[in-house]
């Protein structure tokens, strides 16, 4: 008996800490936002309030990693740990928000400002954009990690879905504004170097070309549903496995070097963002192929291979986010953003509308397991 209780409380310890942790990220997201609506830029004055920025919003990305680092299972979701869940999603869209007013800002000021300071302030905020960008994938990553980790979905199943309506329209809100925030700094800058990564990212289509034609000669029946899924969800995980690796090597790259960016990467990563899409619309016959089953399906069977899905789907989310981050590290690594912004443009609307086709099928994968699970408490 005196262990039972020792693991309730310790249950509840952790809910109080996460409780705690995403209090704190929503108070240090609503402070940046006030100061990033409150900051004065001048022609005389603009790199050291955007680096004061930058620290601060990278500050908030360190400690949305920390807090993910540390959510433990079995959680017991409950209503206030959705609402501060979806109180993230809907700052990191005001954060977005706030630093596209700011970049229109820098755009008011560039006939009167010096082109050093010019450029200096233009590369703040494309970091500043970027890492309100990754604060976006991290919050993601969490609410992900916690739905997993969640020991009650049935019984909470249509709060958290209405947490994914929210959360799915910040997030698209936020891409769409940070897109803005980069058009409008794209417009202002200029120069030249050297340097790619087209073999890792051809190696990386040509894995994620094989895992889509793998993943799609899968046929799911109520009698291998969930061994076929538990094989997905391995070749998927070693897939985003690559992805991730390739992802530290260009961070570990840009502390030290530059990038000249040529038509065959930015070529490339559109073609990852359309292999994030493939992968969703793959996902969806997943999904029509269990909808159609799930009656004849033991139980058991059944939810494993919803287990996987929600897994699977986090993956394949995790990679999306992945291929953004990227896409950001290689425009800030970039020194002739002006010779290619008319092909960097069109790169990210392309990303933008894979990505979102992605994210569409995620939800619409999470919302059926979801369902199942439910059911069938």
């Amino acid at each position: 008996m005196k262990l039972i209780v020792l693991f309730i409380v310790a249950l509840s310890a952790v809910h109080a800490d996460l409780k705690t942790d995403l209090t704190n990220l929503n108070n240090s997201m609503v402070a940046l936002n006030g100061n990033i609506t409150d900051v004065n830029l001048t022609s005389d004055s603009m790199c050291a309030p955007l680096i004061a920025l930058n620290q601060q919003a990278k500050g908030i990305v360190d400690a949305l990693t920390a807090a993910n680092g540390n959510i433990t299972g079995p959680l017991t979701l409950d209503n206030e740990t959705l609402v501060l869940t979806e109180a993230l999603f809907v700052n990191v869209a005001a954060l977005s928000n706030a630093s596209s007013v700011l970049s229109t800002d820098i755009a008011l000021l560039q006939p009167t400002t010096n082109a050093i300071t010019l450029k200096d302030g233009i590369t703040a905020m494309l970091q500043l954009s970027s890492d309100i960008g990754e604060m976006a994938d991290r919050i993601g990553e969490m609410a992900d990690k916690i739905l997993i980790m969640s020991d009650n979905i049935g019984l909470m199943a249509d709060r958290i879905l209405e947490t994914q309506v929210i959360q799915n329209e910040n997030i698209a809100l936020t891409q769409n504004t940070l897109l803005t925030t980069q058009t409008n700094m794209l417009t202002l800058v200029s120069v030249v170097e050297s340097a790619s990564y087209e073999l890792t990212l051809a190696s990386l289509i040509t894995d994620g070309n094989t895992l889509i034609a793998q993943m799609s000669l899968v046929a799911l029946n109520p009698w291998n549903m969930a061994s076929k899924l538990q094989d997905v969800k391995t070749a998927v995980n070693a897939y985003l496995v690559k992805v991730q690796a390739f992802q530290s090597i260009l961070n570990s790259d840009s502390v030290q070097s530059t990038m000249y960016v040529n038509a065959e990467s930015l070529n490339a990563l559109v073609n990852l963002s359309l292999i994030m899409s493939s992968l969703g619309t793959i996902m969806d016959g997943y999904g029509i192929a269990i909808e159609a089953s799930k009656n004849i399906t033991r139980e058991a069977t059944l939810l494993d291979a919803m287990k996987s899905m929600l897994i699977l789907s986090a993956d394949i989310g995790k990679m999306s986010n992945s291929i953004l981050e990227m896409a950001d590290q290689i425009l800030l690594m970039s020194d002739n953003i002006g010779m290619q912004a008319d092909q960097i443009l069109l790169t990210q609307q392309l990303q933008n509308a894979n990505i979102a086709a992605t994210q569409a099928s995620i939800l619409a994968a999470q919302q059926l397991a979801l369902g199942i699970i439910s059911a069938s408490n």
